[in-house]
């Protein structure tokens, strides 16, 4: 019996017509569930009825393009049965099982998922399927993720000491997903709660859509005594949340298991609370399906496809490289920049990029001032102007800081280059630094046009404005994709760093 046939590039089921979770618009598309990174304007969605209603509310995606199946109801399509089942990882996503019915055979999509249960999202089910697609994000063997109790207590521990200071707890977690699992766990122990516009949005849209949990109140200023407060990472840097006085910060990542993880998110706390599979749930969900085969996609997929083969299993990462035995850590490292550099024309913008690396690289706080007077001396009133304020991450004259989130800047990344997300993240988790991913992903796939190059800083003000007029994040990743074909790889760290307000100068 033949497999049910699979096309990695893009991910497709070529007898179907049917593409899986693709970053661009297609004519049929399965998207398992509403986050910005695995959707775009297709013109047929097959979804889970909860995420239609969440495509609709995020991105305003018309009914007519929606086609919502619920979960373990099959639907025939060109000689095959589709069949959603519920993934776990957020509100409404699915995973993807399809049965051949000449032959019988099958193939399980999970898309984003976990095993754990949770309280916002259904627990994921699982098929046995002859070919297995899987999301290996957490694919190290050190990813081993605590108790749900213990992060869970942990998490309240945090909010309790915080109050009981008179301080302001924090929550930081994606805006769909990881604050709705926050707000669910607070609502539970009686904690009052405050959502961000964007969490209470999509609070409201899960709730619309048959999520039990009711709806936080706005947080719209001041956080009364008592409260937490509940918004997405990126939010951290806008005027509201600044004016808090006496805030403390908590990052709610799979991430935080890594060494050091608070600092890195300059946070006074990371819990490990994700929505992604841990190591042995990858594993686990192996030895369920038992596959015949297995394509391993996002994160350490060439990690664990080694893993599955050393116990006996026929598995291959999606991105092909196999094979590759090189050591991340030696020169061949897949993030060092390519021998051959760009040739970076001599700009205005590029002018403020050699500044800010002669002034990160000086060890010397009275060497820094030295170099940063030395350029400002030369400058030209209105030059002047855009330095001074750029340095001081005034981007907007009324000093509204944008504070791009990380999803945003890495769809924006990926639709520029059609570098693979597998890729993208392989360069990142090594670089822990968005802008320096940027600048790596961009030397390994040259897309520059000097001839529609941006030059001066005027530009790059011009841009600012732009951004902040643009409603939506998919017109804002389309602005900020098309402005990084139009910069050098060098610059495009810049912008980076200063759309993010980490300059990482000094």
């Amino acid at each position: 019996m033949s497999p049910v046939e699979v096309s990695t590039k893009p991910l497709q089921l070529p007898a179907l017509d049917l593409f899986l979770d693709p970053h661009y618009p297609k004519p049929f598309a399965f998207v398992s569930h509403a986050h910005a990174d695995h959707f775009a304007r297709h013109d047929t969605i097959l979804c889970s009825p909860q995420t239609a209603h969440l495509l609709h509310k995020r991105f305003n995606v018309a009914s007519s393009r929606l086609q919502p199946l619920a979960f373990n109801s099959p639907l025939e399509h060109h000689g095959h049965l589709l069949r959603l089942l519920p993934a776990g990882h957020i509100f409404g996503s699915a995973m993807l099982h399809v049965t051949r019915t000449d032959g019988h055979a099958t193939l399980l999509y999970t898309g984003d998922y976990k095993l754990r249960e949770s309280l916002t999202a259904d627990t994921a089910q699982l098929l046995q399927a002859d070919t297995l697609i899987m999301e290996t994000t957490f694919g190290l063997p050190h990813y081993v993720f605590p108790r749900r109790s213990k992060i869970e207590s942990d998490i309240l521990n945090f909010v309790h000491a915080t109050l009981d200071d008179g301080d302001t707890p924090i929550l930081l977690g994606y805006s769909l997903g990881k604050a709705q699992e926050a707000l669910a766990i607070l609502h539970e122990h009686n904690l009052p709660t405050l959502a961000h516009k964007n969490v209470h949005q999509m609070s409201q849209a899960c709730f619309d859509a048959g999520s039990p949990f009711p709806v936080p109140e706005l947080f719209t200023g001041p956080v009364p005594p008592g409260h937490t407060l509940v918004a997405p990472p990126n939010a951290v840097r806008s005027k509201q949340i600044r004016a808090l006085k006496n805030r403390r910060l908590a990052m709610l990542s799979g991430w935080a298991l890594n060494p050091g993880a608070q600092y890195r998110y300059q946070t006074d706390a990371a819990f490990p609370l994700s929505d992604h599979a841990d190591y042995p749930e990858l594993l686990e969900t192996v030895k369920r399906v038992q596959p015949q085969s297995i394509i391993t996609i996002h994160g350490s997929t060439r990690e664990f496809a080694t893993t599955l083969r050393q116990h006996g299993y026929d598995a291959w990462s999606i991105q092909g490289d196999d094979q590759i035995e090189l050591d991340f850590q030696q020169p061949e490292s897949s993030t060092t920049p390519p021998q051959k550099k760009l040739p970076q024309p001599k700009t205005e913008i590029s002018q403020l990029s050699d500044l800010i690396e002669a002034i990160a690289s000086a060890s010397s706080r009275l060497r820094k001032i030295t170099l940063l007077a030395d350029h400002l001396r030369e400058l030209p009133d209105p030059l002047l102007t855009h330095t001074t304020a750029f340095l001081s991450h005034r981007l907007l004259p009324d000093n509204q800081p944008l504070a791009l989130g990380s999803a945003l800047i890495r769809q924006a990344l990926l639709q520029a280059t059609n570098a693979p997300l597998a890729r993208y993240r392989q360069i990142s988790n090594q670089t822990a630094d968005s802008a320096r991913t940027t600048r790596l992903l961009l030397e390994q796939i040259p897309i520059f046009n000097p001839s529609t190059s941006l030059s001066t800083l005027h530009e790059l003000a011009q841009l600012f404005h732009q951004i902040a007029s643009t409603t939506g994040s998919l017109d804002k990743t389309t602005l900020l994709a098309h402005t990084l074909t139009r910069l050098h790889p060098r610059d495009a760290e810049l912008l980076i760093k200063l759309l993010t307000g980490d300059l990482r100068a000094g």
